[in-house]
């Protein structure tokens, strides 16, 4: 357990009034990924979503959550969780708070498969009650009414939510767009959001990912026309790389393999993953024989094979990473072969995936990017005119902004104060925003908020990651002591270093050794004759010298022997 979070502090804040509602984002505000909102009113809490993102830098860490230390510190009050989607940023997070807590989870029924697979991991799956919505159909979560809209997104089955509070209704976007024509023929159902807009909107939170882009998002299905032609036209093996959770995509590559007389293998845990819970839920209805397993798809004739891979942000060992570097161990690519990157890159991944193309290049293959045919991908998140519309049709008299970073947010607000939106604020994690019948809506306080890191689904605290963090930028070296039973030398200390040096500053280690020795030799007998205290005078000297010598601090651990 994160030790901060151990001990959650009691909250610092009265219970709201009866007519106000609290709102207070863990995650997700200020930040892209980690979604996670905290609704309070004077009968209880309610949470929408409980994401994860993924870490910049590699320090061994899978994913942060967010610091649960608010709900946890409230923890009688929390009614239960609701989900928008099934994305990773909304629900990866549930395993680590429902560890700590016993309340239902409420959400569309293919979120609820994928909810399911991540408690597996964690062994919580008969442990968690997972309760699905259906869009149109009100659910009472403790004072809280909650109706599930239709809305599109690059994943299937995504929804808004209208929630009937004590401040008023509150119209939750979660993640949309505004696609006319989806491939699953779910659109966005404007008419209900127009509806309650004309009954009276409170407060609106909305999808602000894409306030930066003009016009609108585009369609799926002119990217399943796209990537179909690619498929139809290709001479040899086709590979493409998607996210695994665009479902409404792998309808459309399935649409594709059939009408081109191709087999589709599967590649990668993620798609496999994704492809068996959109078909549990039957989201995904491809034919009986479509897919053939890897060890049939590498001697299949190329003609004949469609390959969905994993990796387009060409994470370490992904498939289409394998596929690059020559060491995917059942399939090798060839010349000739056409790869389509069905994505755009994550802010931040640029130089692994130009790393990874220049691989996919090397090996002759023909490589479609959406640099260079923009038909094959298009965001799930709604550009600047859909943003627009949804204020339009939803006439909200607040508006806060949700779902992306501090610019994001400013933007998006600026954009609801041009549509003639009255009250408009601008939050970020851990703000307390409060709004009421007639109370306007403005900030109260500051809540604790934060990330936690996890590995191997156990969190990390921050000395671990500091050591990490250290071991990256400075290596570690290793001193080897030997004492007699009085503590004095019996052999010279030995200093050997991994990543501190190169064969050129060996004499910074030759330097180090000589100071401890000299420390050990001028350290109290009484000092001398106690483990502890002869470790710490090696580590300092020792620590000390190589700074001295080389400029950086590193991790100095010592292995005594007594004789």
């Amino acid at each position: 357990m994160h030790p901060e979070q151990s001990a959650p502090a009691p909250s610092q804040l009265p219970p709201p009034a009866p007519s106000t509602l609290r709102l207070v984002p863990l995650g997700g505000l200020g930040e892209v990924g980690m979604n996670c909102l905290a609704l309070e009113q004077a009968d209880g809490m309610l949470l929408i979503d409980c994401g994860v993102t993924f870490p910049s830098s590699d320090l061994g860490v899978d994913v942060y959550h967010p610091r649960f230390d608010h709900v946890l510190a409230l923890r009688e009050r929390v009614r239960g969780v609701v989900l928008t989607h099934g994305h990773e940023d909304h629900i990866g997070g549930l395993p680590f708070l429902l560890r700590h807590l016993d309340v239902p989870v409420w959400g569309p029924p293919h979120a609820l498969e994928l909810v399911r697979y991540r408690l597996a991991e964690h062994a919580l799956e008969d442990k968690v009650r997972l309760l699905p919505t259906q869009v149109g159909r009100e659910v009472a979560i403790g004072g809280f009414v909650v109706e599930p809209l239709r809305v599109t997104h690059s994943i299937v089955d995504a929804t808004a939510l209208a929630i009937h509070t004590a401040a008023g209704l509150v119209v939750h976007t979660g993640d949309f767009k505004l696609d006319p024509t989806p491939l699953d023929n779910e659109p966005t159902d404007e008419a209900r959001f127009r509806a309650l807009g004309d009954s009276g909107v409170r407060l609106l939170l909305s999808d602000s990912t894409n306030v930066d882009s003009p016009g609108e998002a585009g369609s799926e299905r002119d990217v399943a026309h796209a990537l179909a032609e690619l498929v139809e036209t290709a001479p040899a093996r086709v590979v493409v790389g998607v996210f695994a959770s665009n479902v409404q995509r792998l309808l459309a590559l399935g649409q594709a393999a059939v009408r081109a007389r191709r087999k589709i293998c599967l590649l990668g845990r993620s798609v496999q993953t994704h492809v068996r819970a959109a078909q549990a839920v039957g989201r995904l209805p491809w034919p009986s024989d479509l897919l053939v397993p890897p060890e049939v798809a590498s001697s299949m004739p190329r003609e004949r094979l469609l390959v969905v891979a994993s990796g387009t942000q060409a994470e370490r060992a992904s498939t289409l990473t394998r596929f690059a570097s020559g060491t995917h161990p059942l399939l090798r690519l060839e010349e000739g072969d056409r790869v389509v990157l069905s994505s755009r890159v994550i802010p931040g991944n640029d130089r692994p995936v130009v790393d990874m193309m220049t691989g996919l290049l090397r090996l002759g293959v023909e490589l479609v990017t959406w640099s260079t045919d923009r038909r094959v991908h298009a965001s799930g998140h709604a550009h600047r005119t859909e943003q627009e519309r949804m204020i339009d049709l939803t006439q909200p008299r607040s508006f806060l902004p949700v779902h992306g970073a501090l610019h994001h947010l400013t933007r998006h607000a600026a954009l609801a104060r041009e549509r003639g939106v009255a009250e408009v604020l601008v939050a970020e994690n851990g703000h307390v925003v409060e709004i009421g019948k007639t109370q306007p809506l403005g900030r109260s306080g500051r809540a604790v908020t934060g990330r936690v890191a996890t590995a191997g689904g156990e969190e990390l605290g921050e000395e671990i990651l500091r050591e990490r963090a250290n071991l990256g930028r400075s290596g570690v070296a290793f001193v080897s002591l030997v004492v007699d039973v009085h503590g004095a030398l019996a052999a010279p200390p030995q200093v050997v270093a991994r990543g501190v040096t190169g064969e050129l500053e060996g004499g910074a280690l030759r330097a180090a050794a000589r100071a401890v020795a000299q420390a050990v030799n001028d350290c109290e007998p009484r000092a001398r004759r106690r483990d502890n205290d002869i470790i710490e005078v090696a580590r300092l000297a020792a620590r000390r010298t190589l700074e001295a010598k080389l400029g950086r601090r590193p991790l100095v651990t010592v292995a005594l022997t007594r004789l």
